[in-house]
């Protein structure tokens, strides 16, 4: 069994919380909570290992043809709600997030909350939940794309770092 410390600074690198918003089959918005790793086919058994330690989700294969020259790539998904909220988020409050993942988990965290109050269902609770995905975006991009100068012989050059998925 894989130790928590080392599940929590794995997710902390690689993993992501995702609030989704999407209109289903009769337009009506439904809120979703994913918590996702993907990595590429050859890191399968890490990902066997957290799913094993975690106890709930699903592994996918996933094929990027239209990218001659990626690998194939695996994807550890929970989605069920119920999984979640029992063994997601109580994992990760019990062995807490130590990088900037954190308030990614905090906000995921924040509408999981919503959403046991069915606030989800109302105009008001997703207007709500989607200023929590619009500021997450822009914490995002603010923690991702931050200017850098570094010294070329006698010039200064200012580059933009990118995700750590580059």
């Amino acid at each position: 069994m894989l130790d928590s410390n080392y599940i929590v600074g794995f997710v902390d690198g690689e993993g992501c919380f995702s609030i989704t918003v999407n209109k289903n089959g009769n337009g009506t918005p439904e809120v979703r909570l994913l918590f996702e790793i993907e990595l590429r086919e050859d890191d399968q058994l890490i990902l066997n290992e957290i799913q094993k330690a975690l106890d709930c989700g699903n592994i996918y294969h996933l094929e990027y043809a239209r990218y001659a020259k990626w690998r194939s790539h695996v994807k550890y998904k929970v989605s069920n709600f119920s999984d979640i909220s029992r063994k997601i988020i109580p994992f990760f409050k019990a062995h807490p997030l130590r990088a900037k993942k954190r308030f990614q988990f905090e906000k995921f965290c924040m509408v999981a909350e919503m959403m046991h109050r069915k606030e989800h269902l109302t105009t008001q609770g997703i207007e709500k939940i989607e200023s929590i995905r619009h500021k997450d975006s822009l914490d995002a991009l603010d923690m991702h794309v931050q200017p850098q100068h570094k010294k070329l012989g006698s010039q200064q050059k200012s580059v933009a770092l990118g995700s750590d998925r580059d």
